[in-house]
């Protein structure tokens, strides 16, 4: 029997898809949950032979996927972050839509009972982080691999540990401007969700022999903001920008309370959609906005305390 205090998550960046370097540096992963799986399609045999039992089948088909959800902390997850934005950090600063393709080996230990299940090639197509006016802020990053395997040996060298580091809360938002305006206590935000997808597409080739994808094709990358507001008079002139398509900037910061930060920096958000608020005499009248990045790459600089 195996307890979910007992598994262990490690990754290593790999130097070509599937492929560790000599000594790879291991990580620990502190997370909530990873979803990490194998997911195989068989297909029967449709055939009628000289009794009326059916022919078997066979696996067609494999889909290696996850999603790894986390309480955010400054620089626990920058390696997550930078294979979503398909960049590298650059004097602490991460762009978004680049072209470096980043893979890792994932290894779930299952410790006590010493099964270990190895996730190869796995790229992050996609993000999302949560903000709320209660509770930790929490990211979720989702996977997909190339490559699988089983085993009772486990490859995991002197991994890391995961660093002493802080997690954070909307206690820990600060400097939020909308269009270039302070909305603290006045366009009353609630919520805030950003979305990063790369729309990868698994890509199949005859003769490769491999039921999982061979390898995975990033297509357009889209950058949503979904965001509730209390209704009020700033908020409210939101809703003209649907027709105007007019852009508007948002930005704002994290920090937490050992002086490390990410800025978040979208210069470019058309709104997608503003619902016109309504409600009844014991609710209070909340404005639902959503935005699509366009154009050029929102930023995150990153702030480490000495």
């Amino acid at each position: 029997m195996s307890s979910g205090a007992k598994i262990r998550l490690y990754y290593a960046v790999e130097e070509t898809p599937e492929v560790l370097p000599a000594v790879p540096v291991w990580k620990t992963v502190r997370r909530i949950t990873d979803g990490l799986s194998e997911s195989v399609t068989t297909e029967a045999s449709a055939s009628v032979s000289d009794t009326r039992f059916r022919q078997g089948g066979m696996a067609t088909e494999a889909e290696i996927t996850g999603s790894l959800e986390v309480e955010l902390s400054v620089g626990l997850f920058d390696d997550f972050w930078s294979a979503v934005a398909m960049n590298n950090w650059a004097s602490d600063v991460l762009q978004f839509g680049g072209d470096v393709r980043k893979t890792f080996t994932f290894v779930k230990f299952h410790s006590d009972i010493g099964q270990v299940f190895i996730y190869r090639g796995v790229r992050i197509g996609e993000a999302s982080m949560s903000i709320a006016t209660t509770g930790k802020i929490t990211a979720t990053f989702g996977l997909v691999g190339t490559g699988f395997e089983r085993t009772a040996v486990n490859p995991v060298v002197a991994p890391l540990p995961v660093p002493e580091v802080v997690m954070v809360s909307a206690l820990n938002v600060g400097d939020l401007t909308v269009n270039g305006e302070n909305i603290v206590g006045t366009a009353c935000m609630q919520s805030l969700e950003l979305n990063i997808t790369n729309n990868l597409e698994a890509i199949r080739c005859i003769g490769n022999q491999k039921l999982s994808a061979q390898t995975y094709l990033e297509k357009m990358v889209d950058i949503t903001l979904s965001s509730q507001f209390i209704f009020g008079a700033q908020a409210a002139e939101y809703v003209d920008y649907v027709k105007s398509r007019d852009t508007m900037p948002i930005n704002f910061s994290i920090e937490d309370s050992k002086g490390n930060g990410y800025a978040f920096e979208f210069p470019q958000l058309e709104v997608s959609e503003a619902n016109h608020p309504d409600g009844g005499g014991e609710d209070t009248i909340m404005l639902d906005v959503s935005f699509n990045h366009i154009n050029v790459s929102p930023t995150i600089t990153r702030i480490i305390a000495p």
